[in-house]
């Protein structure tokens, strides 16, 4: 087979994700301003947004070849365990690490950057940090990373779901979120955390769809890269319509448009390694951006 061609990605849909971050993080703020926030609220999204769009440019275009995705992979691996070690616990409930006044939900934070750079790993490594993120997800526990994890590894993958290696992925996936959502989770909805849609909407009807709107709009935003990145950006969008899921039917947060700043870098730490990643073009590939090796 002819070496893969590699290229640097436009950057048009990198500025089409900023613009939708944009939108989701300031819906929630309105939704902060209009619903009476305290007031630490809106000046922390705001500054995390920023961040973000910071952190979107700041990898080099096509930068991050093979070595540095396992990097991402390796180091989002490592945040999601310490949690379990030395994060916050509340209620025995281990999902955030603490940094200074400020909590991080890691899995929102680390999980879409890591299925980003997945699929640029061998399958069996990809097996291993799936199953891993798995175990950390119903060990805190945390249906929502479950979930986002799950939807994740299948959108990425789903050019290649009937090969053995990958259809065992999917048993690792499911069965975490089987047994996650079976854990009990003692914790209780925190307004402007969970239930930013529900609630957005019961301050006005317009402020319930505009928040779901841009939500919408952020997740479909990676998916856009698909002829860049296929299979990473895929799974990018997939982890988040894990958590905005799982934020409409249980106690979890909202993404983007909830108070927190994990979900904001989050956003534009996987933007960043999706632009940073090399753009593959295969003469004659399966158009799943890898040669149909199963190694």
């Amino acid at each position: 087979m002819p070496a893969p061609r590699h290229r640097t990605m436009p950057c048009a849909p990198v500025w089409l994700a900023a613009a939708a971050l944009v939108a989701a993080v300031t819906s929630g703020l309105l939704f902060f301003h209009v619903g009476g926030a305290p007031a630490a609220y809106l000046p922390l999204n705001a500054a995390s947004l920023l961040l973000a769009l910071i952190a979107m440019f700041a990898v080099p275009a096509g930068r991050l070849g093979g070595q540095g995705a396992a990097w991402v992979v390796a180091l989002s691996l490592a945040g999601m365990v310490a949690t379990l070690v030395s994060g916050f616990d509340l209620d025995g409930v281990r999902r955030w690490l603490p940094l200074g006044p400020v909590r991080l939900h890691t899995a929102m934070l680390l999980l879409p950057a890591m299925i980003a750079a997945l699929p640029h790993l061998a399958v069996r490594w990809q097996l291993a940090a799936v199953a891993v993120a798995a175990t950390v997800a119903v060990l805190q526990p945390d249906a929502a990373s479950a979930l986002a994890l799950g939807i994740g590894f299948v959108a990425s993958h789903w050019q290649r779901r009937r090969a053995p290696s990958i259809a065992a992925g999917h048993a690792v996936v499911a069965t975490g979120i089987i047994a996650s959502a079976f854990r009990a989770d003692p914790l209780a909805p925190v307004r402007f955390v969970e239930n930013a849609v529900a609630d957005g909407w019961a301050l006005h009807p317009g402020i319930g769809i505009l928040i779901l709107a841009a939500l919408l709009f952020a997740i479909g935003a990676p998916a856009l890269m698909r002829r860049s990145h296929r299979d990473s950006a895929l799974g990018v969008a997939g982890v988040w319509t894990g958590f905005a899921a799982a934020s409409l039917i249980g106690p979890y947060p909202t993404p983007l448009a909830g108070y927190g700043a994990a979900a904001i870098l989050g956003y534009g730490l996987a933007m960043a390694v999706l632009r940073g990643l090399p753009v593959r073009d295969w003469p004659h590939g399966n158009g799943t951006g890898r040669s149909g090796e199963d190694d």
